[in-house]
């Protein structure tokens, strides 16, 4: 039995946007078509090889809106493949105009998506402050429960923080790029 669909490796939207995009371009021309985000990666389904060029926008998009927004990517030559959470993925045929082509399209895209990670900035400065409790406590001489409590929720909060620091620090260095 032929599998007509594999999972492919994202290297991330934050850090290789254009080369995640370029991989898909390449594998459509293979004959496998993204259908859908997964858990660190895509998937792709077995088709006819077709020459398709794909776009990423970050926008938060209700449910009720959803079809006019892909109805506006429409009018312009690209459809919707996939979307999770803010994050959408169009296709269009290869010498379709791209979907940002001018430095205030760049920078709204960016500018957008830094916005969107702020509220997540919650997660690092919630690390700063259970380790900076657990060193208070430290400092009084006596381990306690409290503080395995502290260092154990910092510990886990890392573990957050890092992949939202990265991300936020990328797009925000996008932006300043774009400006400039």
């Amino acid at each position: 039995m032929v599998n007509n669909r594999r999972f492919i490796l994202s290297g991330g939207l934050a850090f290789s946007e254009q080369r995640d995009m370029n991989k898909l371009s390449r594998l459509a021309a293979e004959g496998w078509i993204l259908e859908s985000f997964a858990f660190l990666g895509y998937y792709v389904r077995r088709s006819e090889p077709q020459q398709l060029t794909y776009a990423v926008d970050y926008n938060k998009v209700s449910d009720s809106d959803r079809a006019d927004y892909c109805d506006i990517f429409e009018a312009s030559g690209w459809t919707h493949i996939c979307s999770e959470e803010r994050i959408h993925i169009f296709s269009a045929p290869v010498g379709t105009k791209p979907i940002y082509t001018d430095t205030d399209t760049k920078v709204e895209k960016y500018a957008h998506l830094v916005r969107l990670m702020k509220p997540f900035l919650a997660a690092p400065l919630f690390t700063l402050i259970m380790f900076a409790l657990y060193a208070l406590l430290q400092s009084a001489g006596e381990t306690t429960l409290l503080e395995n409590i502290l260092i154990t929720a910092g510990a886990l909060s890392l573990i957050v923080s890092v992949p939202i620091l990265m991300t936020f620090t990328v797009a925000f260095i996008r932006l300043k790029r774009v400006k400039s």
